[in-house]
């Protein structure tokens, strides 16, 4: 809320990964998107931090590393069998 651009992206790709799932899965390509809730990238505002850590069960902010983790198991042969998935990473935020 507050950014119809930005708020319309996400929905598009959202889209555009369901159908890609589909439309290239013949050729061995799966398609899946990672929706990050707050990441700790240096930001946000000592406020808003504290502010959206009291909103995560695990009362902390998430990691890029932590990101990187899944993006690296979706492209290993461990993740192969998933496709056409809208994946939250956020810890509980909600």
């Amino acid at each position: 809320m507050g950014n119809l651009p930005y708020g319309a992206s996400k929905g598009a790709l959202d889209r555009i990964v369901l159908a890609a799932a589909r439309e290239l899965a013949h050729l061995g390509v799966s398609a899946n998107v990672i929706n990050p809730g707050p990441v700790d990238t240096g930001w946000m505002t000592d406020e808003g931090r504290e502010s959206i850590v009291r909103q995560t069960p695990l009362n902390r902010l998430g990691t890029p590393q932590e990101t990187a983790h899944l993006v690296d198991f979706l492209c290993s042969p461990q993740g192969q069998w998933i496709n056409g998935q809208l994946l939250m990473s956020n810890g509980g935020f909600a």
